[in-house]
């Protein structure tokens, strides 16, 4: 029967198959093609229609953008200058002061003249008056030049009158638009666009500034001359397309600025005439020009952006009009032009190509389709032979060789197949037999390898606590040298002479301290993983250390735009134990982590105060930034892992999470996260710590002793020599712990909330210091010290101005603007005695610092019964790592242990209570020797 079927069936079957294979493959190419070729078509146009209307939009607003840039610079200098002399730093009786001033800023400044014309009729400028482009200075003065011409002057190198250039007779500025139409407006003012009637002709506009004494009358104009030549440079820059053209116009249809090679202005008889666009020799120019005026009507009457399109020489053409303005007056408009055909050339060569693209892949896929159908259809045939020998299972029959090629060949496979599925039964059994034997070698293979695996274990165990030393031992060695570089950039930054040494100290000092801030990561987390990183528990204020967290981290935010919110605690007015440091580092790095990786929105710092036997503090950085996925967030504790783009990345090292960690671990707690990619991210952890009530004798603690009062010059009493300190700061935080930093010691301390309330308290209580902040509401600190230095009975006060900006520069303006000292914020209590010692040339008196022990040990032993060393090291270990609740719950225990043991709880806690670690950590050493010695007897 199968040897019959083989014979008939491949014959019958051939030509259907080639034409089922063929026909749908050649219509599928046909149908692409043609579709392709009318989607080409169509969406050309559409396409050119896209790109020109972007186009233009991207060099409007190009346009606008170097508008608001060039013409920005002229505004701002003229406000500058104004001010300047508003506030008496220009003298405007001093013309040769002023014109000197003046080339100053035209080296600094990309403007075109700078002048100064009085009430009195005396004038001062500096600008580039001839073509050579040398910059000069003029003064009209009738007091100093006994006439009232212009004597303009050429300048050395450094802006000194060294030559008179030229004289302009009975120059009358007073008539000119830029004065005359500023003292008329009474404000600051754009002046008309007007041409320069001496060669070159250069166009330019005029921004002015009038000048009021305090008594609201007229000192002057300030004028700044701004040539509008340079804006068509940068229109011809913009290379919106090959025949594109770009032009700026007054409501009046004049010129301003244009792309084309055109001036726009010409000369007639020598004068020179400004050009109207509807007039201009560039064809594109003059065609849009006539387009929008008869589209739109007056150019007045365009008050937002217009795009449109118009024939010129049988081809279509682009156009957009859009007006620019600024609050001093300046109303223009912005056009651009875009010929159809610098964007249509180029895509009906594309669409040309894609069509004998498209013809010739069809072409050659039919070819193609028509042979790979026949070389389907024969291996097809026997193959469905095949499948019923197959399915039968009949493996052990031998299928008949027939005489066509391919079908012997195919049947020569299928008898080969059967041998070998033969083969493999028969291979199957002897590997089972195999299986047993090569189990056992795998065994003890594996056996072997465990081996191994464990001494690599030891090998890497030895290497990594090698790795922790050495890299203890490196970051040890590198911070002096770094030290040394960063402390030279800084001396050398305050010398530095020029903009591009500036740059590159500014640069050596960045890259150190990135250098610094990493080797301090490595040795941090070196000494962890060696276990020699101990918790350094001190007393401190909890409003001011989170004020000082909050005051850094605001900063960076601003600077990226986003807002940072702060909840303080409710109950956050007192002081506490914990390591002030390593708390800090933590907030500040999960802080700083949230606002880098945070674009928009906003990053939340929220913390709670939990009262009890032992305070508990929580608290909650939440960001809307990033976020993390499920499998970033198993890594970010890890060294060195970062996550976030690559720009990102490079901003750190990729320790500050897993330092944080590990702090935090060493306070007996963990940073717990939440994220949620593209949403944000919340991280959160709890610490215990105990209230401290002395905090503020701890930290008048010197190297001398702690400090407890002060004696006068006369070395009189302290009662009798009382300093009075007055603080002016709006954050109630900032005051409190100056007021609790002096108080103890005898001083009398004011407080003011803002400047104007600092000066009434000022006058009225006549303070020794005022201790001052610069940002604040109502009236500031510089407002504030403006008022006393011109008092004629205060400007003797002594103020020290306090502020969390501790760069040099800010330093030095507020000591510029009256200060006498700098205290930076936060407030450390050794720099404050110091600077109160200065500058009220006190003398501190002391008190000796040894730590009396509360309790005898040795004699408290005999009435006491002390539990057993081995729970006293347990308990010595809490003490160690800070972890009160253990302390606490340790304590509980041992009172459930034996009744006798209640005497020595209560003098431990009284002790605890007391929170002098280190009084506590000595009762427990002597308690624990103690109970050693009465083990041995």
């Amino acid at each position: 029967m199968m040897p019959s079927n083989n014979k008939n069936s491949p014959n019958k079957g051939n030509l259907p198959l080639r034409l089922v294979l063929v026909l749908p493959f050649v219509l599928q190419i046909f149908a692409a093609v043609g579709l392709t070729g009318y989607l080409s078509l169509r969406n050309g146009q559409q396409a050119v229609n896209d790109l020109a209307s972007r186009l233009q939009r991207e060099v409007s607003d190009r346009i606008d953008q170097h508008l608001d840039s060039y013409l920005n610079t002229a505004r701002q200098l003229a406000e500058i200058n104004g001010d300047a002399i508003d506030l008496k730093l220009l003298d405007t009786q001093d013309l040769e002061q002023l014109g000197h001033f003046f080339w100053k800023q035209m080296q600094l400044y990309n403007v075109g003249y700078i002048s100064f014309g009085s009430k009195i009729s005396e004038f001062a400028s500096s600008g580039k008056f001839f073509d050579d482009g040398r910059i000069t200075v003029s003064e009209v003065s009738q007091r100093r030049n006994g006439d009232r011409d212009e004597h303009l002057y050429n300048a050395d190198a450094q802006g000194n009158r060294v030559s008179l250039a030229i004289v302009n007779k009975n120059y009358n500025f007073a008539k000119e638009s830029w004065y005359a139409d500023t003292v008329k407006a009474g404000k600051p003012i754009w002046s008309k666009i007007y041409q320069w009637e001496t060669s070159p002709e250069t166009l330019s506009v005029s921004a002015n500034r009038p000048v009021y004494d305090r008594d609201k009358n007229l000192i002057g104009v300030i004028g700044i001359d701004q040539r509008l030549s340079q804006i068509s440079n940068f229109l011809r820059s913009l290379k919106a397309s090959p025949s594109a053209k770009t032009f700026i116009l007054e409501r009046n249809g004049l010129i301003v600025a244009s792309s084309s090679t055109e001036q726009p202005y010409k000369l007639i008889n020598g004068k020179p005439k400004r050009l109207q666009a509807s007039d201009s020799s560039d064809l594109l120019i003059r065609a849009a020009t006539t387009h929008l005026i008869e589209h739109l009507g007056n150019f007045s009457n365009i008050k937002e952006n217009q795009q449109l399109d118009f024939i010129l020489n049988h081809e279509r053409q682009f156009v957009q009009v859009t007006p620019w303005r600024d609050e001093w007056g300046l109303d223009l408009l912005v056009v651009v032009a875009v010929p159809e055909s610098d964007f249509m050339g180029q895509i009906n060569a594309n669409t040309h190509t894609t069509i004998l693209l498209c013809l010739g892949a069809l072409t050659l896929a039919t070819i193609l389709g028509v042979y790979t159908s026949r070389w389907i259809a024969r291996p097809i045939l026997h193959l469905s032979q095949a499948s019923e020998s197959i399915a039968a299972g009949e493996l052990n029959q031998q299928v008949e060789i027939p005489s066509v090629n391919e079908l012997g060949r195919l049947a020569q496979s299928f008898n080969r197949m059967a041998q070998q599925l033969r083969d493999s039964f028969t291979t199957i059994e002897q590997t089972n037999q195999q299986l047993a034997k090569t189990n056992e070698e795998l065994e003890s293979r594996v056996e072997e390898r465990t081996h191994e695996l464990k001494e690599a274990k030891l090998t890497a165990d030895a290497a990594n606590h090698a790795k922790s030393d050495f890299l203890a031992n490196m970051s040890h060695e590198l911070r002096t040298p770094l030290n040394g570089i960063l402390g030279y950039a800084q001396i050398l930054a305050r010398t530095a002479s020029d903009e591009k040494q500036q740059r590159g100290i500014d640069i050596i000092y960045q890259c150190g301290s990135h250098l610094l801030t990493l080797i301090n990561d490595i040795l941090d987390l070196s000494k962890i993983e060696a276990g020699k990183l101990e918790l350094q528990l001190v007393p401190f204020y909890l409003p001011a250390f989170l004020q000082s967290v909050v005051e850094i981290c605001r900063i960076k935010a601003e600077q990226k735009s986003i807002e940072f919110i702060y909840q303080p605690p409710e109950n956050s007015a007192m002081g506490i134990v914990a390591d002030e440091k390593r708390l800090r580092q933590v907030l500040i790095n999960l802080l700083g982590n949230a606002i880098k990786f945070t674009d928009k929105g906003s990053v939340t710092f929220r913390v709670e105060v939990l009262l009890g036997d032992i305070t508990n503090l929580r608290f909650y950085i939440q960001d809307t930034g990033i976020g993390m996925s499920p499998q970033q967030l198993e890594k970010i504790f890890l060294p060195f892992e970062q996550v976030g783009d690559s720009k990102r990345q490079s901003e750190g090292t990729g320790l500050g999470l897993a330092i944080s960690q590990r702090f935090v671990e060493l306070m007996a707690s963990k940073i717990q996260v939440e994220s949620q990619l593209g949403v944000g991210s919340k991280f959160f952890f709890n610490i215990d710590c105990a209230i401290a009530t002395d905090w503020v004798q701890a930290n008048s603690l010197t190297s001398s002793g702690r400090i407890i009062g002060y004696a006068g010059v006369g070395k009189t009493s302290v009662k009798e020599n009382r300093k009075k300190i007055l603080i002016v700061d709006d954050r109630w935080e900032n005051r409190s712990v100056i007021v609790n930093l002096l108080e103890p010691l005898g001083f009398e301390v004011i407080e003011a909330s803002n400047g104007q309330e600092g000066l009434e308290k000022i006058t009225r209580d006549r303070p020794d210091t005022i201790i001052c902040d610069l940002a604040m509401p109502v009236m500031d600190g510089w407002e504030m010290l403006k008022q006393l230095r011109q008092s004629e009975t205060l400007r003797d006060a002594i103020v020290i101005v306090s502020s969390a900006s501790v760069f040099e520069n800010d330093r030095q303006k507020s000591l510029d603007a009256g200060g006498n000292d700098f205290l930076a914020k936060p407030v450390q209590a050794d720099e404050l005695y110091a600077v109160l010692a200065k500058q009220l040339q006190l003398d501190w008196i002391y008190k000796d610092t040894n730590i009396k022990y509360p309790i005898d040990t040795a004699a408290s032993t005999k009435t006491i019964v002390i539990p057993s060393s081995s729970d006293l090291k347990g308990l010595l270990e809490h003490v160690e790592t800070g972890y009160f609740r253990g302390i606490r719950e340790e304590l509980d225990r041992l009172a459930q242990l034996d009744e006798q043991y209640q005497p020595f709880i209560r003098e431990l806690r009284e002790l605890v209570k007391g929170f002098n670690i280190q009084t506590v950590r000595h009762f427990l050493q002597e308690s624990i020797n103690q109970s050693q010695e009465s083990t041995k007897i």
